[in-house]
């Protein structure tokens, strides 16, 4: 009966493995009773839909054998981490989990501030839906042949990351036109986002620093799984609405097998300072609040800066140009480094 099992087991797959889940070694244990069957797996890829899919794929294959039992799965879910990068100290992912907070402007803030303080830095665009960070530092389509495809001392084609305002910089935005549409399904994605961290030369740095897209889908699951990282900072505007869709982030990465340390939450859009008055315009201290109720470091608060949307849209970061800037990001950055 338990070759009868097996043997039907041949046929299923998961998309991301050419492997069948037996070959695979995701099928750790087969035991049958006399009216069950418990069939224990390992599975990688914690996603809702895989888990699904997969349980789906099983119970039909083994009804198709005719085997008249109930059949009992437990699968438990475990990432594994395939590469460290070499010649990086820390890597640290800037994540949210709602879109439109301002994840690409922090982003390129803390890796400039950084810069300015004597470390050498590299940011990861992996929003590959919404590639951002090409607006954020200016660089055109003109500008792009220093982001060839190259080959390196081993004889293998590698990524060039551009170098800007000391930041070395590396986004899918670079290998697709301005305005054009990414449509792509998740392990497409997934492999585009593999090829940008394991095939770029970044070199020795200090600090990589991955913006995240929005959401707990796909790639976030992709990034922890390929690379470890030192820690997550996490952005959120002050308003219900956006901190709801935070707290599910900070569920994804304090899932047991998922685990990653969260350095922080700032909080981005805190107010509108006018005639020295303070409007608050997303609700008062509602970061500072969350950030207590869930035992989270409160990092700091970026308050509504018309320069800072200025400075972005020329695609220069706003803490080389204003000081005020310069002094929110400054206190910021030294209370990520303090945590680490």
């Amino acid at each position: 009966m338990k070759q009868k099992i097996t043997k039907a087991l041949e046929n299923v797959f998961i998309f991301d493995h050419k492997k069948n889940i037996i070959e695979s070694g995701i099928v750790k244990k087969i035991d049958v009773f006399h009216n069950e069957i418990i069939i224990y797996m390992i599975l990688s890829n914690p996603t809702m839909h895989i888990k699904k899919k997969l349980e789906k794929d099983i119970y039909t294959t083994i009804k198709n054998q005719n085997i008249n039992k109930k059949i009992r799965l437990k699968i438990e879910m475990k990432l594994f981490h395939t590469e460290k990068i070499s010649k990086i100290k820390n890597i640290i992912a800037i994540a949210s989990g709602k879109g439109g907070v301002g994840k690409s402007t922090v982003s390129t803030n803390i890796a400039v501030t950084l810069v300015k303080m004597g470390f050498k830095v590299g940011l990861l665009d992996a929003d590959i839906y919404g590639p951002s960070i090409p607006l954020m530092f200016n660089i055109k389509e003109d500008q792009l042949d220093s982001c060839i495809i190259q080959k390196n001392k081993t004889g293998n084609y590698v990524m060039k990351p551009i170098h800007r305002y000391g930041v070395n910089i590396l986004s899918l935005g670079f290998f697709s036109k301005y305005g054009q549409a990414i449509v792509w399904r998740g392990p497409m994605a997934t492999k585009a986002l593999r090829q940008l961290i394991h095939e770029t030369y970044w070199g020795f740095l200090d600090f990589l620093i991955i913006d995240l897209p929005p959401g707990t889908g796909d790639i976030h699951l992709s990034i922890l799984q390929e690379i470890t990282l030192k820690g997550i900072v996490l952005v959120s505007t002050p308003q219900k609405v956006a901190l709801s869709d935070v707290h599910r982030s900070v569920g994804m990465f304090r899932i047991k097998s998922i685990y990653v340390p969260i350095l922080g939450i700032i909080e981005n859009m805190s107010y509108l300072l006018n005639n020295k008055k303070k409007y608050y315009l997303f609700g008062k201290n509602g970061v500072k609040n969350f950030s207590k109720k869930i035992n989270i470091f409160f990092l700091g608060e970026i308050p509504i800066l018309q320069k800072i949307q200025e400075y972005s849209d020329l695609g220069i970061p706003g803490v080389l140009e204003n000081d005020n800037i310069k002094q929110i990001f400054v206190k910021i950055t030294k209370n990520i480094l303090n945590i680490l």
